[in-house]
């Protein structure tokens, strides 16, 4: 016969045996998503095609798309912004994190007029 400690001590094997696996978190990050239309033209008129830089100096004119897409397929722009982050120069406005997220983002997807 089982007493009230055993009976106890029972129950609880029985409880923990019985316990939900809990799914694993995913971790996969969530797909990044940048436009040029929404988000890299704005970037790029007023953080690049400003007074004295792109656009404004004799450098290349990078409010042209065309000129903003061979820089991307020839890795200028991740070479000069993410390798050796002489882009914006530090003289000019930063960009953020976030615009660098969305802006490695569309160099990521292929740089599309989009």
């Amino acid at each position: 016969m089982l007493t009230m400690k055993k009976y106890t001590i029972l129950l609880a094997v029985l409880l923990l045996a019985c316990k939900k696996e809990e799914k694993p978190k995913d971790t996969t990050p969530a797909p990044c998503t940048a436009s040029y239309a929404n988000d890299i033209k704005p970037l790029v008129a007023n953080k690049c095609a400003t007074p004295g830089c792109h656009g404004h100096n004799g450098l290349a004119n990078l409010n042209d798309y065309t000129t903003l897409k061979e820089r991307a397929d020839n890795g200028n722009i991740n070479k000069f912004v993410f390798e050796l982050k002489m882009m914006p120069p530090t003289t000019a406005t930063q960009l953020t994190d976030a615009e660098k997220e969305k802006l490695q983002c569309w160099l990521k997807n292929g740089a599309q007029n989009n």
